[in-house]
């Protein structure tokens, strides 16, 4: 679409990931982004990761892990090792991913660590959900 033509009602926006994978949408769920620390030298990494496709690249290569280990699913430590990349880059991808519901966490653990599937390969298996999960009974602050 170029700069003079507008989307009608019933369109919907092409995503980074749409483009580039068969798998599905890019998950990029904190205003657009794929989320930082706080700091300006983790939202220049977000910024520059998410604007020249890295991180794309990454929740695809995750998700495809994933969709290989089928029901058994794996491990931050397990999809860092085989794909060789850093715990920070596996944990990012698999918190966005998981936050979209495009991938589940088990409550299972494999040598410390919990075990993520695709969601259709829950099969009534018990499941986290995504984020903080402490919340202040005073002010509501999830922690």
């Amino acid at each position: 679409m170029d700069s003079k033509q507008t989307m009608t009602a019933n369109e919907s926006p092409q995503t980074l990931w749409s483009l580039l994978s068969d798998d599905a949408d890019v998950s990029l769920p904190y205003n657009g982004s794929s989320g930082w620390s706080g700091t300006d030298t983790s939202k220049e990494r977000a910024d520059k990761a998410d604007s020249s496709g890295r991180t794309a690249e990454v929740q695809t290569s995750v998700y495809r892990h994933l969709r290989w280990t089928g029901e058994r699913g794996a491990t931050w430590k397990e999809i860092s090792s085989a794909n060789g990349l850093h715990h920070g880059t596996v944990s990012g991808a698999l918190s966005n991913l998981h936050k979209a519901e495009r991938i589940a966490r088990l409550t299972e653990k494999r040598e410390q660590c919990r075990v993520y599937v695709l969601p259709e390969h829950v099969n009534g298996r018990d499941t986290d959900q995504q984020g903080r999960k402490h919340q202040c009974p005073e002010c509501g602050h999830k922690f």
